[in-house]
């Protein structure tokens, strides 16, 4: 049971709250996730128990995609749906240019980070000081690809005077919803936030290909094998010479012209390890080796 899980993430629950029902429903306390959602969202949560847990870094950095809906006429201090209003503006005239306003985006786009959040600060998390009433003004602002946006329903109202409409986001890792959301509605001129959230894709996998806790429970789920959910590098298929170097965390002559990371394999797809090319050496050097010599036991 060594591999990825897709989870379809619940509304009110925490990542560290799905990972810690997996180590029940599992019975393995090597779980972990990547690309964490807040309590509010719901959607993709990838997953990685036993070994699994080893390849989390190479897709910490996995582009995402969601769907969300903001929310025109009220900001709240966190962003969403959890916070205190802090401004309140009904919406009187016509709102126009939705799409016009989410095509600026497209394209390299810098945000601040929501004070809720837990990027760091001078060694404490943001929302340790937000919950203490302490606002930061000089938090580093980041600068997040946006692929691809668009608006996916029509406006429509929710309360009397305000309004809401739906989009698609695909853009590269660290992009926080909330803080996009509430720059849309700066952009069209009204208070806003983020309604709600979805997860639908993080890098190859798809929310489609995820299963809810319960499936989980009830036995009805599938792990993608370490190999498999490593598909995007090329892979090394080894013969025994190979596999005494590799065992060994030995170096490896590039004569299979990897230019970053590669899955050293067997021939039932197994992943034995993964190398990484080192340009100044031109060797591939050993980043993640999952087997010693003792307890390997497959077909090469």
């Amino acid at each position: 049971m060594d591999g990825i899980l897709l989870v379809n993430k619940p509304k009110d629950f925490t990542s560290h709250d799905v990972v810690s029902v997996l180590r029940g429903i599992l019975k393995t306390k090597k779980v972990g996730h990547t690309g964490t959602l807040d309590p509010d969202a719901t959607g993709l949560l990838v997953i990685g128990v036993n070994k699994g847990t080893k390849i989390m870094k190479f897709l910490n950095s996995d582009e995402k995609a969601y769907q969300a809906s903001v929310y025109l006429g009220k900001t709240t201090d966190t962003l969403d749906n959890c916070g205190e209003v802090i401004k309140d503006e009904p919406i009187t005239e016509e709102i126009k240019d939705i799409e016009a306003v989410l095509k600026t985006f497209v394209g390299d786009y810098t945000q601040t980070p929501p004070m809720y959040s837990a990027i760091k600060y001078k060694g404490k998390r943001l929302y340790e000081y937000a919950r203490k009433g302490i606002i930061i003004d000089d938090i580093p602002s980041r600068t997040i690809n946006i692929k691809e946006i668009r608006q996916t329903s029509p406006l429509r109202d929710i309360d009397q005077n305000y309004k809401i409409f739906d989009y698609y986001v695909h853009a590269s890792k660290g992009i926080y919803i909330r803080t996009l959301s509430y720059d849309i509605g700066k952009k069209l001129n009204v208070p806003a936030y983020n309604y709600s959230l979805h997860r639908v894709i993080a890098g190859n996998f798809n929310v489609k290909d995820a299963f809810t806790l319960d499936d989980i429970r009830a036995g009805k789920h599938k792990i993608i094998a370490l190999s498999d959910a490593l598909s995007i590098f090329p892979s090394i298929m080894i013969n025994e010479k190979t596999l005494s170097r590799v065992l060994s965390g030995m170096s490896l002559y590039n004569k299979y012209s990897i230019t970053d990371y590669a899955r050293v394999i067997d021939k039932d797809n197994n992943l034995i390890a993964i190398y990484r090319y080192d340009k100044e050496k031109d060797l591939l050097l050993a980043e993640n080796v999952f087997y010693t010599k003792g307890d390997y036991n497959g077909n090469y």
